[in-house]
């Protein structure tokens, strides 16, 4: 009996010490993002940013003569720079997290939170400004406008926090204690004033809907909510309504 309790307390205490030194690979993943050549399109050019000495963040710049500007932040295995094939008509400055792509650091939320602040006030300080987040980033956009005033907030596939997705994975574990990048969404929201805009997918395999209902019922301001269907959660970006939902948020902040 002593040899049943000692052996699944050693279990135990394995898949906890797996959980807490596998959550990096969980919650960023860089490693599955496909190369592809660079975007070259008219307006577009390439930027670099230094957000702290000997790391720098590749980013893209699109131009336009179109108020607002848009900065957008990715998911856990996107390429940023992206975002430019998808929604077009406005300006966008995106960049790539640390250790994404051709960035250099290794991630980790507060210096992703430090770097899009610092984003932010390089590119967006005293302009309307559009913050878009796209799941992982869906974090890190609220947490951008809950720290500066914005004109508008959109989330495409957005979460209440990390932590609840992982109580909900792991629910016999101290999974708030055990995580080192939170992205509490949640709590966040609360401070969001400028109207805010969802994109839900229905059936999302990724984010269940318990979580994004959590974060909604949060939000103060709400612009417009759209759900889009016959997509999923890594390929909402290239659904047909995508950009016109986009472009709808847009006009109604």
């Amino acid at each position: 009996m002593k040899l049943l309790i000692f052996g699944l307390i050693a279990l135990y205490l394995g898949a906890l010490i797996y959980i807490y030194l596998t959550q990096d690979s969980q919650v960023f993943n860089p490693r599955s993002i496909e190369k592809k050549e660079p975007i070259k399109l008219k307006d577009v050019e390439h930027i670099t940013f230094e957000v702290e000495k000997g790391v720098v963040l590749k980013g893209i710049h699109k131009t336009s003569d179109n108020s607002p500007l848009v900065i957008y932040f990715g998911g856990n295995a996107d390429d940023a720079t992206r975002i430019v094939l998808h929604v077009k008509g406005f300006e966008i400055v995106a960049f790539n997290y640390r250790g994404f792509v051709n960035s250099g650091g290794k991630p980790s939320e507060k210096d992703i939170f430090s770097d899009a602040l610092q984003i932010f006030d390089k590119y967006g300080e005293n302009r309307d400004v559009i913050v878009v987040g796209r799941s992982l980033g869906t974090g890190v956009a609220t947490y951008v406008a809950s720290q500066r005033v914005i004109k508008g907030l959109i989330l495409i596939t957005p979460y209440d926090s990390i932590v609840s997705i992982g109580k909900k994975m792991y629910p016999y574990f101290p999974i708030e204690t055990l995580s080192n990048h939170k992205f509490e969404s949640v709590k966040y929201m609360l401070d969001v004033k400028a109207k805010v805009g969802l994109i839900e997918v229905e059936g999302d395999d990724v984010i269940p809907k318990y979580h994004f209902d959590k974060l909604k019922e949060k939000v103060l301001n709400l612009a417009l909510h759209v759900e889009l269907k016959d997509t999923t959660h890594g390929d909402v970006l290239q659904h047909p309504d995508f950009e016109k939902t986009i472009k709808r948020m847009i006009d109604v902040m």
